[in-house]
């Protein structure tokens, strides 16, 4: 677990304290549908008490394999996340501030929600991925296929027999 005992921080108001911890993804629950399950996660940062609250502010990084969006190749992705938090006590707290009860802060809910919130959409093994032959599946990265060039989308034939009437 990344607990942070923030017991001394709240007699010391602005110190900030350091902090870094280093996990197995699996230490964060189920995360067998992502690509970094199988890789440490690192969180390091600062935490203080700003006279009302607990301020954190960090990095968590991970890497992971990840599926080009275009052709399918396994690209090893390193990601850097932003982790930042603010904790309070009161009774009513303001909408972006959670709650913590007792000396410690547990960060292994945050840092999940920061990796799963901030997971990649899409990942390209490089900027100029040709991707996958929609008729055969060759990777046109690795060159031409050989199907035929002539070929018109299906989608498209009512187009083209109107194009050529008006000839």
């Amino acid at each position: 677990m990344m607990k942070l005992q923030v017991e001394q921080a709240m007699k010391e108001e602005g110190r900030k304290f350091p902090f870094s911890f280093m996990e197995p993804a699996v230490a964060f629950g189920d995360v067998a549908a992502f690509s970094w399950k199988t890789h440490n996660v690192a969180v390091e940062g600062l935490f203080w008490f700003d006279g009302c609250h607990l301020v954190i502010h960090g990095t968590v990084q991970t890497s992971g394999i990840y599926r080009c969006g275009r052709c399918l190749t396994p690209v090893s992705v390193d990601r850097k996340e932003t982790l930042s938090e603010v904790y309070g006590t009161e009774a009513v707290l303001p909408e972006d501030v959670e709650p913590y009860n007792g000396e410690y802060i547990d960060l292994t809910k945050t840092v999940r929600e920061t990796l799963v919130l901030s997971e990649p959409m899409r990942v390209l093994c490089r900027p100029d991925c040709k991707g996958l032959c929609p008729q055969c599946g060759a990777n046109l990265n690795e060159g031409p296929c050989s199907c035929p060039d002539d070929r018109i989308d299906p989608r498209m034939e009512k187009l083209g027999e109107l194009l050529k009437s008006n000839r």
